[in-house]
């Protein structure tokens, strides 16, 4: 039983294995990516490297062949090269200009007559995100109830051009059929921008303020979120008119002192006179 459990302890630790495998969450199209591949292979020998887009191979390493590396560049990627050692293999991939997800996998052999395999894969995501906060126009300071706004949310170019939802005080706002979501030409790497109009009418019982926030949304896994708020105060009539009454009462009393002050300095300078 010692025996057996030993020969087992022997088979694991001289296994080989993948102890790091590093592939970027998302990748902009508009420069490389670089993924690599960290192994171990304890008493064995390395046969080969080979890396997989999906099910297609796009690098192979064997030391043992000249030249060690060859490429492979397959339908809607370009791979620019990579670097091999002895417990490591990195390859750089310029991703193509559309959103899309893909599976990348690292697989060490070792030599014969075992020829054992590890293989591990992680998903990358062709995405830009974008590099500013969307931005709100037209948002007025002030409003009244029953007043129509008409606001326009512009977010940053990305790929996936962003979708926009318009929320008012947390509450999603359903688009009318010509405020949908328009977007820029393509850019470099195929970015675009995205805009979306909302037009509004604030309730005839608004009061104190309303909060307007713009959400772009990158539809990946994970989604990613950017927004703007805009806080909008709404008053009143019965407000306006304390507020402006408010001001007159202030003007009023302003004006009185000043009056009482000027009498005050008239008296003086006509007994100063009347003395002499």
């Amino acid at each position: 039983m010692k025996l057996l459990s030993l020969i087992a302890l022997c088979a694991i630790t001289s296994a080989h294995e993948i102890t790091q495998l590093k592939v970027p969450l998302y990748a902009d199209p508009r420069r490389a990516a670089e993924l690599s591949c960290h192994f171990q292979m304890d008493d064995q020998r390395l046969h080969s490297v080979k890396w997989y887009r999906d099910m297609n191979e796009i690098f192979r390493y064997n030391p043992s062949q000249k030249p060690p590396i060859r490429l492979f560049n397959v339908s809607g990627i370009m791979v620019q090269g990579g670097d091999c050692q002895a417990d490591s293999c990195m390859v750089r991939v310029m991703p193509p200009p559309v959103a899309t997800r893909a599976a990348y996998s690292c697989e060490v052999s070792t030599e014969g007559p075992k020829f054992q395999i590890a293989r591990q894969t992680k998903h990358m995501t062709v995405v830009a995100m974008p590099d500013k906060d969307p931005v709100i126009i037209g948002a007025p300071k002030l409003v009244k109830p029953g007043e129509q706004m008409l606001l326009n949310c512009t977010s940053d170019f990305s790929l996936p051009p962003s979708e926009i939802n318009w929320f008012i005080d947390n509450e999603l706002q359903k688009p009318e059929a010509w405020q949908r979501t328009e977007y820029s030409i393509p850019q470099a790497g195929g970015l675009r921008a995205s805009w979306r109009i909302l037009r509004v009418r604030v309730p005839t019982n608004a009061s104190g303020a309303l909060r307007i926030r713009c959400e772009a949304l990158l539809q990946v896994e994970p989604p990613v979120v950017r927004d703007a708020v805009s806080i909008i105060t709404v008053y009143s009539r019965t407000q306006l008119s304390k507020y402006v009454s408010s001001k007159g009462i202030s003007l009023a009393g302003i004006s009185a002192n000043m009056c009482l002050i000027a009498i005050i300095w008239t008296f003086k300078d006509i007994s100063r006179f009347v003395s002499l």
